[in-house]
């Protein structure tokens, strides 16, 4: 299986005729396009055919006016008359070839869907024009005419019989027209991180608000993520996805998912002025690989900086190809106040519909007289509109796109320039190294192993007084000098062998960061201690410690360089994820490992799946460029299961990891899990800028301002706010 592309070159004749400083122009499909060619990625996909959308297909979710009007301007060769009818519609403009290239925007999506659905493709991308998301049922919006990705997702409920789709929108402007189309649909969760500056973004409507949720059956199904400030960056958004995106998505548990991918938070990008680095999303799409047993579909939508649009789709691709997600070149830090406000909004309203948010703690809002009174650590949600209600009959058509001041363009040109020419873009000769003591073991894994690289098992020992099996040196010499980008030992993994290895990789080898993950049942904490003082090295521990007595407890002191977690081994698949989306991740990317070395089992203990544990490995590959070695202990038990390990080496192959069961992803979390993780986020947040999100919500709905209103609390009702 791969990747596979769909695009048509006539997609460059849809342009303005009236006006040619419009923002979306033919030189951002060009460019994209140019410099997936530069990069050499086209040719390594699999071409699809594009096609014209059917008036059957259209007409699942647009009405017939919206065929026939857009129809009748094919024979239209008078630019005064496509200007007077783009008009009537908000940020639009009308060219004789719109009407065949927006059928072909919308059937190459639904092409792109099916082709991935059948399976002759994994993933791919539909890089398209015209974009679609704000088309809704009846008007043509935002250089929109028909909703591509809403009519590729029609067609795989009605076609296909799926019952979970999971569309995310990351285009900076809201995809109100998906939203509508689903709203009380709760086959279909829709996800959109958009601006919104309080309604003062376009398209300035109230129902870009987080408090809009979704209708009936659909209620907890629409997610929006309103930013509320410009130069949002790459901390923000990954927040976004390790605290409200990924533990959600998971939770749902999609069989298939959409990307509305939009570039224009990217840096440089008039219309947005947010700051996300192209590489980010490299990262936000491998997040999104492990899930729907890897069927991810990404359509274009906007982005208006041709050169952050242009790299920023380029790595997308890349990333669907399985290329390893270049290291950003900054670490994470803290999300900003506002971004923080939002994610805790929304969390906020969708914690009675969502098991994974429920770890919300709670402040009695009959004991607040006073909202000035509220604590440091409680949360009050609040809802402000700036926009307006009023529609008018027409629209301008003329000079209404952002035009950047030339020196503030040619700054984020030049920070472009740096951070282009800072990616790394190695691939590896090998994807996975393997390497084992046991012929027996290779034996019993040789229909998987044998698509990966087999590394020596002896080695001139350098360095006085080692004692480190050689597999360990072996494996971490492979990922250093970039001939594997992981790999899986077979071995002792006892503790002087592990600290051994950990000292290689940072004295002989001048690691600088290493990351250290204790995921085995009994972690040993005596590496920790080990490690305490040495800056190089952060020390991770998942399950609780054994004390003296074999009974569970949290263990060794938590600080800066040693995070323990402290989960019961009772656990289930909701409270690893938890513990890896609330903590590991924003720990790890703030950290900025430059290798991480994981210490596991053969098979999970207790209520943890197989499958979970390949989707923690999976999520780990987007750290340090996917430099990332699995440490096995050697099993002399032939009737043992290998399942963990199994799962492990196709998670670092890149295969599709079969969908979380029902139980493991609906399942209540554990009430010892959440307060163990609590505690230790409140420990490690004044280490960890990430860890911002451990407040206290109101107990009630409520979404009143930031007032009293003479001491009632006015109850939220989502079925009365919706209109």
């Amino acid at each position: 299986m791969t990747t596979g592309v769909v695009y048509d070159q006539r997609m460059a004749d849809h342009k303005c005729l009236w006006d040619l400083k419009y923002n979306e122009k033919p030189e951002r499909f060009i460019n994209v396009l140019k410099r997936c060619e530069e990069l050499k990625l086209l040719q390594r996909c699999l071409p699809l055919k594009p096609r014209e959308a059917t008036e059957e297909e259209l007409l699942k979710l647009h009405t017939p006016d919206m065929i026939s009007i857009l129809k009748d301007t094919e024979n239209i060769s008078d630019e005064e008359a496509l200007e007077k009818l783009s008009s009537k519609y908000d940020f639009l403009y009308i060219h004789p070839s719109t009407y065949q290239l927006s059928l072909l925007a919308a059937g190459s999506t639904v092409e792109l869907v099916s082709n991935i659905l059948d399976g002759k493709i994994r993933n791919g991308m539909a890089i398209i024009r015209p974009p679609g998301h704000h088309a809704m049922k009846s008007e043509y919006c935002g250089y929109c005419f028909y909703n591509n990705v809403a009519i590729a997702a029609q067609h795989a409920l009605d076609n296909r019989g799926l019952k979970r789709i999971l569309i995310v929108d990351w285009d900076i402007h809201h995809g109100q027209a998906t939203q509508q189309m689903f709203y009380g649909d709760p086959r279909v969760l829709y996800f959109s991180i958009h601006g919104f500056q309080n309604g003062a973004f376009w398209p300035h409507l109230r129902e870009s608000d987080y408090h809009y949720i979704g209708r009936g059956a659909g209620l907890g199904y629409n997610i929006n993520v309103p930013m509320n400030e410009v130069k949002m960056g790459n901390s923000d958004y990954m927040a976004i996805f390790h605290q409200l995106l990924l533990p959600i998505a998971y939770e749902f548990n999609p069989e298939l998912i959409i990307v509305s991918a939009g570039y224009d938070a990217a840096l440089g990008c008039p219309e947005g002025e947010m700051e996300i680095t192209p590489a980010c999303y490299s990262h936000f799409t491998n997040s999104l690989m492990g899930l729907a047993n890897g069927r991810l579909a990404v359509v274009l939508e906007g982005g208006y900086c041709l050169k952050s649009l242009s790299e920023g789709a380029a790595l997308t691709l890349r990333t669907l190809l399985g290329d390893p997600c270049p290291p950003l070149l900054s670490n994470l830090d803290t999300p900003t106040k506002s971004a923080q406000n939002t994610i805790l909004s929304v969390m906020y309203v969708l914690r009675r519909y969502w098991k994974c948010l429920q770890h919300l703690e709670v402040f009695s809002v009959q004991e607040i007289k006073d909202a000035t009174k509220i604590r440091e650590n409680q949360f009050w949600p609040q809802i402000e509109f700036l926009g307006s209600d009023e529609k008018p009959e027409t629209y301008p058509t003329r000079d209404i796109c952002p035009v950047q001041d030339p020196k503030v363009a040619a700054e984020l040109d030049a920070q472009l320039d740096v951070l282009i020419a800072g990616t790394c873009l190695d691939v590896q000769q090998y994807r996975v190294g393997f390497v084992a003591n046991s012929t027996e073991c290779i034996e019993s894994l040789s229909e998987i192993i044998q698509r990966c690289h087999m590394l020596p098992t002896d080695r001139t020992e350098t360095g006085a007084g080692r004692t480190t099996s050689a597999i360990l040196l072996n494996l971490i010499d492979s990922l250093v000098d970039g001939t594997c980008r992981s790999g899986i030992a077979i071995g002792d993994n006892s503790c002087h062998i592990v600290v051994d290895s950990l000292k290689y990789a940072i004295d002989d080898r001048s690691l600088q960061n290493v990351m250290f993950i204790d995921m085995r049942t009994h972690p040993d904490r005596e590496i920790q201690k080990f490690f305490q003082e040495d800056v190089r090295i952060l020390y991770a521990s998942l399950f609780a410690f054994l004390d003296s007595c074999g009974s569970e407890s949290v263990g060794a002191k938590t600080t800066k360089l040693a995070v323990n977690v402290g989960l019961q081994q009772s656990c289930g698949d909701g409270d690893v994820l938890s513990a890896l989306f609330r903590i590991l991740l924003p720990v790890a990317y703030q950290f900025g490992p430059q290798l991480i070395v994981v210490a596991a089992d053969h098979s999970p203990s207790g209520g943890v799946s197989s499958e979970c544990f390949g989707q923690v490995i999976h999520l780990l590959t987007s750290l340090c460029g996917g430099r990332l070695a699995v440490i096995f202990k050697h099993n002399k038990d032939p009737s043992s299961s290998l399942s963990g390990l199994k799962i492990c080496v196709k998670a670092l192959l890149g295969d599709p990891i079969s969908m979380l069961t029902p139980e493991g992803t609906n399942q209540q979390l554990n009430v010892v899990s959440m307060s163990a993780i609590h505690n230790v986020i409140r420990e490690q947040n004044a280490f960890w800028n990430a860890l911002k999100f451990e407040v206290q919500v109101p107990d009630i709905n409520v979404l009143i301002p930031p007032y009293m209103n003479d001491g009632k609390v006015l109850r939220y009702n989502p079925e009365l706010l919706q209109h």
